[in-house]
């Protein structure tokens, strides 16, 4: 597995001249920024999602590849409500407009909006998954 530099560097690379690299400087210029102890990555032909969590919660950078919408989220793990998974055959596509049958949606305190995140295939889902677990994890430990 590649380190979330590398794995990084290698996909904003391919996005060089999109919104996606500014939304990348914005969700590295603050706090534990570029620090990593367990990530994400969705690069498909309709979502770029990068995703990370450290110790000042999780960041989510996104470029819609078919709209050019990029976005960033910080997401502090003390503002977690609740975290949804779901699971079925072309479910993002029903929620999201987006290819996949795995979608993780996180659901925040406050006025900001939810996070979702969406497995293209199943070895993103297998991805995602051990990524969830981390977050679990680390959410577990500040909600005792």
């Amino acid at each position: 597995m590649k380190s979330f530099e590398q794995a990084t560097k290698s996909t904003l690379a391919k996005y060089e001249a999109t919104p996606l690299v500014m939304r990348w400087e914005e969700a590295i210029a603050f706090g534990e920024g570029i620090k990593a102890d367990s990530y994400w990555i969705r690069d498909s032909k309709d979502l770029v999602n990068i995703v990370w969590l450290n110790s000042d919660g999780i960041r989510d950078i996104t470029l819609d590849t078919l709209s050019s919408e990029s976005m960033f989220n910080f997401v502090p793990l003390k503002s977690i409500l609740t975290i949804e998974v779901r699971q079925q055959e072309n479910i993002a596509k029903q929620l999201l407009k987006v290819e996949g049958s795995y979608v993780v949606h996180v659901i925040v305190t406050g006025t900001g909006g939810d996070v979702w995140w969406v497995a293209e295939n199943e070895e993103s889902r297998r991805r995602l998954n051990s990524f969830l677990t981390s977050v679990l994890g680390s959410y577990s430990q500040i909600i005792r």
